[in-house]
């Protein structure tokens, strides 16, 4: 990973840090799923799927910004092909709901892989400029 300027890995570690906050709060979903019990198996497929849709442009956009292309490859394949599956391939509902599942399913572990190769990145990235200071 070659940066061409101060300014540009300071934008970096800006964005690394931003993005590494939020996956944090994104695992806090967790909580949601152990209380599944109090709140209803639907209304948790609900929370959970409303919070991916909102937290996805952010996801690919910061992904987008670190020019981080096999993480973006990654997602469509672990992501959007289930979820292309059970719209078009599926009639039948169980089996939508099973793609739909394993689609949401695949996001959450997706943001919890990142979380750790983000905190990576940033550390990376800290340790080359740590080294040029010397």
């Amino acid at each position: 990973m070659i940066l061409n300027s101060p300014i540009e890995i300071q934008r970096k570690k800006l964005i690394m840090r931003r993005l590494y906050r939020s996956l944090t709060y994104e695992g806090s979903t967790v909580v949601l799923i152990a209380g599944y019990r109090y709140i209803g198996y639907g209304i948790l497929l609900l929370i959970l799927t409303v919070t991916a849709l909102l937290y996805t442009p952010y996801l690919i956009k910061s992904l987008i910004s670190l020019k981080k292309l096999n993480w973006i490859t990654s997602f469509c394949i672990m992501i959007i092909v289930p979820v292309v599956l059970m719209l078009f391939y599926f009639q039948n509902h169980l089996m939508k709901m099973i793609f739909f599942s394993i689609a949401l399913l695949m996001f959450y572990l997706f943001c919890w892989i990142l979380k750790f190769s983000v905190h990576s990145w940033i550390e990376k990235i800290e340790y080359t400029e740590f080294k040029y200071e010397d």
